[in-house]
């Protein structure tokens, strides 16, 4: 008993170095090319964003803000574009279920001017 709770320990103990060992060198495979390259990407990125516009443009925050409120603007005119929508179709549902026997009724007198 005593036994094999000792071996069960050795075990677990053994499964959880293996996980930790193969989470490391899975991670190390996959990530160290990335990590070794991340730099040379950041620098050639952030002299690419400077040399193009000037250095004002990659920390200009009125250029961000406009377009923050250009987008603001164009969702707004979305948001009353989709209300306007929704009360044409609010209205019309309205106008269906108030007098749903005259439409029939309407059809039915175009169907027996039909048959005339």
């Amino acid at each position: 008993m005593v036994v094999g709770s000792l071996v069960q320990h050795i075990v677990a103990q053994w499964r959880a170095s293996f996980g930790k060992q193969v989470t490391t060198k899975f991670n190390c495979y996959f990530m160290l090319p990335f990590v070794d390259d991340f730099h040379k990407y950041m620098r050639q990125s952030l002299a690419n964003a400077l040399n193009g516009d000037g250095h004002d443009s990659v920390f200009d925050l009125q250029d961000a803000r406009r377009a923050l409120q250009q987008r603001r603007k164009e969702l707004s005119r979305d948001i009353d574009a989709n209300q306007k929508l929704q009360d044409t179709f609010r209205s019309l549902e309205r106008m269906m279920r108030q007098d749903p026997v005259s439409s029939t009724d309407s059809m039915m007198n175009d169907s027996s001017l039909d048959n005339l």
